[in-house]
């Protein structure tokens, strides 16, 4: 095999290495809410409240849920409504939060209807 082929093989071997080592660290799993009323109060406040009903399911380590602040500087996007952050002891703890038969009854019937647009990120958390 030549030197390149040996090379790419490498990366790809520890490519591979970092992202089952990273699998194992906490995760966090980050929802950006944008409400088809947008700023309504009363919907803003009844997401946040069926969304705390999700604070039991396993393998949470810590979850927060809050409104918009107003924020004015030109880095910062404030135009959602609610966010959501949620840390999971690992990749496999999201999964299965995400698949539990609560979350998503939650999600579809008490969530969705509320929302124009949603935003996901999952981030390790060394």
């Amino acid at each position: 095999m030549n030197l390149i082929k040996w090379f790419f093989l490498a990366v790809v071997v520890f490519h591979s290495e970092i992202s089952l080592a990273e699998i194992s660290k906490p995760i966090t799993h980050v929802v950006i809410v944008w409400l088809k009323e947008p700023g309504n109060e009363d919907n803003r406040a009844h997401y946040i409240e069926e969304s705390k009903r999700l604070n039991d399911l396993p393998g949470i380590i810590a979850r927060h849920t809050g409104v918009v602040a107003p924020s004015g500087r030109p880095i910062a996007d404030d135009s959602f409504d609610v966010a959501v952050t949620v840390t999971l002891k690992d990749k496999q703890a999201l999964d299965a939060y995400l698949a539990h038969p609560k979350h998503k009854q939650i999600l579809h019937e008490k969530l969705q209807p509320l929302v124009k647009k949603v935003v996901t990120y999952d981030f390790i958390t060394p």
